[in-house]
């Protein structure tokens, strides 16, 4: 069947914003809920969102990142803008209500998220304007990087099931697109500055010990720096704006307090796993982010081999056990692929049989055994933890120790 040219497009550097909202306009009544796919083959593969989904509920913009809509990218916003979230006891209260709320219909397990966020909602941990702006932010973020560098293509890919699972009624895309643009403008003065959000600070010493600060205001200062992250990763730990925290550090740059160090931030290892379960992948995020690594999820082995070829994955973790696409399956796929020929493959399963484990050795893969129960995982924090160390070890400088991931 060939897609209508409003569902189909090319466009070139700069005219991805006026193309994207000419085409949502045109779309035919009854199609605007679902996903436009935007791709940038002359992007690295390792940009940072490559390939975009933007998220369409009736015309309106509900989210957007490199794969569509789910729970786990869903938890990673709210847990990326709302610090209380990223506690200890709220993770354990939220990995309950997970386990509670999963469906299996359809052979595939899927979190039912209104009444996951519902639940939430009743015991205080979010609420529905923090919802709301965290979502905001994140597409502001991921079209600040996407839409006025690259030549590509756009494709509209319909999704009712949209309908059911958006957390929020979303943004009209025309006034998004006229953000970014003022954002994009915000930018541009901004480099001279910051010539890289991965940047790494570095306090001028002296020059804060004469300045007009305040205590308080310089000891908030040396421990934003203290430990050497980057200004992304500061952002992330105070939950703002990546476009704010450029602003106050252009002006302590101005200002003499502070220094950028462009060569300073280590290349940390990418790990991907795929797995149909979001409780697994919420569960191992959790713990290798903690450990330093950048982690990229799939949960629909189907699509599993896009997500990879548009990650830069040190390592990657299959589960055996999937529906339509065993890890088997997915190992012969991505043998394939020149590009991930030589990356290390891992088989996760819950099943401790000689035949998966032979398999997997017959495949050039490594094995590791899922918990089964709540006894079992130490045993395989240790072994993960050496497998990592071995086939994608982290540079010293990476290494996040337990004592500095601030829980607030």
């Amino acid at each position: 069947m060939v897609i209508p040219a409003i569902y189909n497009f090319a466009f070139q550097a700069q005219e991805l914003p006026q193309k994207l909202n000419h085409a949502t306009q045109d779309l035919l009544e009854g199609t605007h809920t679902g996903y436009w796919l935007c791709e940038f083959p002359a992007a690295p593969k390792n940009s940072q969102v490559n390939p975009l989904y933007i998220a369409l509920l009736e015309g309106r913009v509900v989210f957007s990142g490199k794969q569509q809509f789910s729970w786990p990218s869903l938890l990673e916003t709210l847990q990326r803008y709302i610090p209380r979230l990223r506690h200890s006891s709220v993770r354990q209260t939220i990995l309950t209500l997970e386990r509670k709320l999963t469906s299996t219909q359809h052979n595939a397990k899927r979190i039912i998220i209104p009444r996951l966020l519902n639940e939430l909602r009743k015991l205080s941990l979010v609420e529905q304007s923090e919802i709301t702006q965290a979502l905001r932010l994140k597409i502001l973020s991921d079209l600040d990087l996407c839409l006025f560098d690259c030549p590509g293509q756009a494709q509209f890919l319909p999704s009712p099931q949209l309908h059911v699972e958006s957390p929020i009624p979303g943004f009209e895309l025309e006034s998004l697109l006229s953000d970014v643009q003022k954002r994009q403008a915000l930018w541009r003065k901004l480099q001279a500055q910051i010539p890289s959000m991965e940047s790494v600070p570095t306090l001028n010493t002296e020059a804060v010990s004469r300045s007009n600060l305040s205590i308080e205001q310089k000891r908030r200062l040396e421990n934003l720096v203290l430990h050497g992250k980057t200004l992304n990763e500061i952002a992330e730990t105070l939950a703002q704006d990546s476009l704010e925290i450029a602003k106050g550090f252009a002006k302590l740059v101005n200002e003499g307090l502070v220094t950028l160090d462009t060569s300073a931030a280590a290349i940390v290892p990418e790990i991907v796993i795929v797995d149909d379960s979001p409780i697994i992948l919420n569960q191992f995020k959790r713990l290798v982010t903690t450990w330093g690594y950048q982690v990229k999820l799939s949960q629909n082995p189907a699509t599993a081999l896009k997500t990879i070829l548009y990650s830069n994955p040190a390592i990657i973790f299959l589960d055996i056990n999937m529906p339509e696409i065993t890890g088997f399956d997915l190992v012969k796929q991505i043998r394939r692929q020149p590009k991930l020929a030589s990356v290390p493959l891992v088989m996760l399963t819950a099943e401790k049989t000689l035949s998966n484990n032979w398999r997997a050795q017959w495949g050039g893969c490594k094995f590791l055994s899922k918990p089964v129960v709540m006894q079992e995982v130490p045993r395989f924090q240790v072994e993960l933890r050496e497998l990592l160390g071995e086939l994608a070890p982290l540079q010293a400088s990476n290494q996040v120790e337990t004592h500095l991931v601030q829980e607030k």
